[in-house]
């Protein structure tokens, strides 16, 4: 039984990637027959991996999107000879929302956060932009507070490595037994937490509170959850 409601999303995203091509013709682009591509459109049947990389390389999309729905942005694309050989290292998530050993075991929140113990990361990525994998960890947005550019569920990669706070940056805090996504400005008298929701309250921080909140990491790259 199909649980995985990126699985069952498949059909859509191969609708959106055909754009103006009958089943016929996609059909022959990716050396198919059509009833294979209907089977797909419908929801019907799902394609094999070789079949799924076949369509990706055809549409010119990412093989990951296409399998997951999950589209990482600001990412450059990268020779797939070279992805092979690439080391993988394995970020925590954000210690609040670990799982416990029976909700991953089980997928109890596959469509909600997923129950994952560690996030993947590519060894070139990180080396392209510098970061100590030891330094970083994945965090799994709720609400809509900091929509449209960060949604319910979407994946943030934080860097705990923080050297100074920088003006309109976006920092992952705890305050109390509180969790907060805000972007901080500077000012002259201390900190405005703000969120990119016109009916979120903005928080005020005077200097001489800045030990009461704890600041876990910034930002440093938004997985869009498309699913």
């Amino acid at each position: 039984m199909i649980i995985n409601k990126s699985v069952k999303n498949f059909k859509n995203r191969l609708a959106e990637v055909m754009q103006s091509d009958s089943v016929s013709a996609f059909a022959k682009r990716c050396n198919m027959s059509e009833t294979v591509i209907r089977d797909y459109l419908s929801g019907k049947t799902y394609p094999s991996l070789s079949r799924l990389a076949t369509i990706a390389e055809q549409c010119n999309v990412s093989y990951d999107w296409l399998a997951t729905g999950i589209r990482f942005e600001g990412i450059a694309e990268v020779d797939n000879d070279d992805v092979y050989n690439e080391f993988i290292y394995r970020i925590p998530v954000y210690h609040k929302q670990l799982p416990t050993p029976e909700e991953a075991r089980t997928h109890k929140f596959v469509n909600g956060t997923p129950p994952v113990m560690n996030y993947p990361l590519l060894e070139g990525w990180l080396s392209h932009f510098g970061f100590d994998p030891k330094k970083l960890l994945m965090y799994w947005a709720k609400g809509d507070l900091m929509e449209p550019e960060i949604g319910h569920n979407d994946g943030l990669i934080i860097n705990t490595d923080i050297k100074e706070i920088t003006t309109g940056g976006l920092y992952l805090l705890e305050y109390e037994d509180m969790t907060l996504l805000r972007r901080i400005r500077l000012t002259i008298d201390g900190w405005k937490l703000l969120c990119n929701n016109s009916q979120c309250v903005t928080i005020l921080v005077p200097r001489e509170e800045f030990s009461q909140y704890k600041i876990i990491g910034n930002v440093v790259q938004i997985i869009k959850n498309t699913c």
